[in-house]
């Protein structure tokens, strides 16, 4: 029998190997998809079966069974005839054990795919047992049987390392680490299958892999090694395993697929009457059972097929809405789940929900959260990977290596309005008009990347306008949105140290109201705390910083100690600055991206000093912070730069916690106001000032603050008058 196959070309299967491939056991694996739920984001993945996959890793088995060979015969000894069977039947039906949607049946029915295999191989009323015995007997049988559980289980291979007839040496060990192992011929042949079918391109070079392997007598056990000139070959293996990790088994829409079909099975199994009575009773047991037992018959019928078939079924005839949503889980995987990016919890998301929706229910499944962790190596019950290098043999592990063998954390936070309407019960109607709009405003915000990018001016130059900006602005660009935000800032710092100024963090407590279209909008985020940290760039031109939310219902900082602890807050924070504001939002379209600017003009008071102060600023940035945008930031100013040339000189990185406590600091030192307090602070906490002097020196010269720097001492002004700008001036 000849097995065409998309990665090694014809391979021949002939003997015990053709009848096994050709049984009705083994055949059910081409309508297992080897990667399951990966195929929603990849489709060419459903070409890809368990059946091709198996037949690969017995092609490599028998490819390195030759190579070692033949290097052992350099020194006369040989490799059992017996053991070669073993291994390369162990490499055939390593996945005998898998169902339909692979690793999530595992997880399912409570028992692995390993141990479903081996009681296959064990049952006498399997094809595959009974094929084994007729060429073997029963007794190989049982010893495939415990090899494979050495290999997976708990047994272990015991083995006297001793010349025996034909001048064979045991290799059990070494050829049960070729099927289970950092460095398998299972991980070689699924990597390099789906980065074929992928087309992400492989990178391990399997022939040259296994032709380095080697055979090495290490105390009473052989074990297999690689030289260290030929360790770039592991290196590249365990590389491609990371990105595919990253991109392919652990990609969103494996997340939220195994998570809609999890949904639908407890939904199932809640309404067992909704499964129609023609379905085959293996896959009612399936749909209807938790951790149902199953005989290797029932289990070997829950493939692809009858298990979809069945779904299709159910949504053709239950009257139950909701399940019958969830029987097109692959769908609603890829269209229906708005994946969120930008770190948050399910538990502030959450608590979102349920402002904005007053019954939403607290056990909601509408949205869920799930962590996984990527290994690229770790070590299992057969040890490290052996190098083989001049001063002996070494772990891979213990020499400096040209990849990172740390664990990767890939997390999924994800949400499902549709499953929110279900909950609620409610008709697609009643939602739309009531929670679509508020709940699409949620996920877009929650969607946009925690990285805040702008260009920034401070407007103190005599002559340039607001009025004259925003009309410059509308003429060059199209507006597509507009509103209108006023919000009041309490700002917090450790006053001993102003640790938060010096590193260009804020922590600031927010009451705010948006006006758009004429109506209040985003009311549940009317009150929250927000802490910024400056990302440094080495370039005053652009502010970057990245930005932590709680949405809350007070302005006491009692109030958010979760969110303090969770930021690590210094355990004495003071209020420090008070900032009211008022801020007109346009939006533009710049080349097809958006655009926001927004002007603004707060008044503040430093709560240490009292002394007050007002800004106007102009803030830059690409709408909902994506990153593409930023590169149209240099179109837009351009263009203000070219029609304001004052504006050049005026660009600042500062946040206005920082242009707050630097601009009333720097006019009490000179004289612009006399503060008893400021006084009496500076008297009582001597060092806390002196830090402070230092930092607001250092943040004028980094933040770029000419315009304070510029601003003379009180005397100079030779008897004219200072005028203060009055509070709520507003553009």
């Amino acid at each position: 029998m000849i097995q065409r196959d998309v990665i090694y070309g014809n391979i021949e299967l002939e003997g015990i190997y053709e009848e096994i491939v050709k049984s009705k056991d083994f055949s059910r694996l081409k309508d297992i998809v080897q990667t399951a739920l990966n195929s929603i984001q990849y489709p060419e993945l459903e070409r890809e079966t368990r059946y091709e996959h198996s037949i690969g890793v017995y092609h490599l088995m028998c490819r390195t069974l030759n190579n070692l060979e033949r290097k052992l015969s350099t020194y006369g000894l040989n490799i059992a005839k017996e053991e070669k069977e073993l291994a390369k039947l162990a490499a055939l039906l390593h996945d005998i054990g898998h169902g339909v949607n692979s690793h999530l049946l595992e997880e399912i029915t409570g028992v692995s795919h390993e141990q479903r295999g081996i009681d296959i191989i064990q049952d006498s009323s399997t094809e595959i047992h009974q094929i084994i015995k007729n060429h073997y007997g029963e007794d190989f049988v049982k010893k495939l049987a415990g090899f494979m559980d050495c290999i997976y289980g708990n047994g272990e291979v015991e083995e006297s390392i001793e010349l025996e007839d034909k001048n064979t040496v045991p290799l059990k060990g070494l050829l049960a680490a070729l099927i289970s192992h950092n460095i398998d011929l299972d991980r070689i042949d699924y990597l390099i299958r789906e980065s074929t079918y992928t087309g992400m391109g492989t990178l391990t070079n399997y022939k040259e892999l296994i032709n380095s392997f080697e055979c090495v007598l290490a105390g009473n056990q052989m074990i297999l090694g690689i030289p260290e000139e030929k360790k770039h070959l592991l290196e590249a293996n365990i590389l491609e395993r990371t990105r595919n990790y990253s991109q392919i088994y652990y990609c969103d829409a494996d997340f939220t697929g195994n998570y809609t079909f999890t949904q639908l099975l407890a939904e199932l199994r809640k309404h067992p009457e909704e499964v129609p009575e023609s379905v085959p009773e293996a896959v009612r047991k399936f749909l209807t059972q938790e951790k149902a037992n199953f005989t290797s018959q029932e289990y070997m019928r829950l493939t692809t097929t009858p298990v979809e078939q069945a779904i299709k079924q159910i949504a053709q005839t239950t009257q139950n809405e909701k399940i019958r949503y969830l029987c097109h889980y692959k769908e609603i995987a890829k269209n229906d789940f708005q994946v969120l990016y930008n770190g948050r919890s399910e538990r502030y998301i959450r608590k979102l929900l349920g402002r904005v929706i007053p019954n939403f229910p607290k056990d909601s499944h509408c949205i869920f959260s799930q962590e996984r962790t990527i290994k690229p190596y770790k070590k299992n019950k057969f040890g490290s990977i052996n190098i083989i290098t001049k001063a002996g043999i070494q772990k891979f592990e213990d020499l400096p290596n040209s990849v990172s063998l740390k664990p990767i954390k890939k997390s999924v936070i994800a949400i499902n309005p549709e499953l929110l309407r279900l909950e609620l019960g409610i008709s697609t109607q009643e939602f739309q008009s009531r929670y679509a709009d508020i709940l699409k405003d949620i996920i877009a915000n929650q969607s946009k990347p925690v990285q805040e990018f702008e260009l920034k001016y401070i407007i103190t130059k005599p002559g340039i306008y607001t009025e004259d900006i925003i009309k410059l602005a509308t003429q060059k660009y199209p507006i597509v949105d507009e509103a209108t935000y006023h919000f009041s800032d309490d700002y917090y710092d450790d006053p001993r140290d102003f640790s938060f100024l010096e590193q260009g963090k804020a922590l600031r407590i927010r009451h705010g109201h948006t006006q758009y279209c004429g109506e209040q909008s985003r009311s549940y985020k009317n009150k929250r705390i927000t802490y910024k940290t400056y990302e440094e760039e080495g370039d005053t031109t652009y502010t970057n910083r990245a930005k932590q939310e709680e949405i809350g219902s007070s302005m006491q900082l009692k109030d958010y100690t979760e969110f303090l602890s969770s930021i690590s807050a210094p355990d004495e924070l003071k209020n420090t600055l008070n900032v009211n504001g008022y801020r007109k939002l346009i939006t533009v379209e710049v080349n097809g991206q958006l655009i926001d600017i927004s002007f603004c003009v707060a008044s503040y008071q430093n709560c240490i000093y009292e002394m007050p102060g007002v800004a106007r600023t102009i803030e830059i940035r690409p709408r909902d912070n994506q990153i593409i945008g930023r590169t149209l930031l240099l179109q837009v100013k351009r263009e203000l730069e070219l029609a304001f040339p004052g504006l050049k000189d005026s660009i600042t990185n500062a946040n206005i916690y920082e242009i707050g406590m630097v601009d009333t600091y720097d006019k009490y030192k000179k004289g612009y106001i006399v503060s008893e307090d400021a006084v009496e602070f500076e008297k009582e906490n001597p060092t806390a000032a002196q830090k402070l002097a230092t930092i607001v020196e250092e943040l004028k010269r980094r933040r770029h603050m000419t315009y304070v720097t510029q601003t003379p001492p009180v005397e100079e002004l030779k008897g004219q008058k200072v005028v203060r700008v009055p509070e709520g001036e507003e553009i």
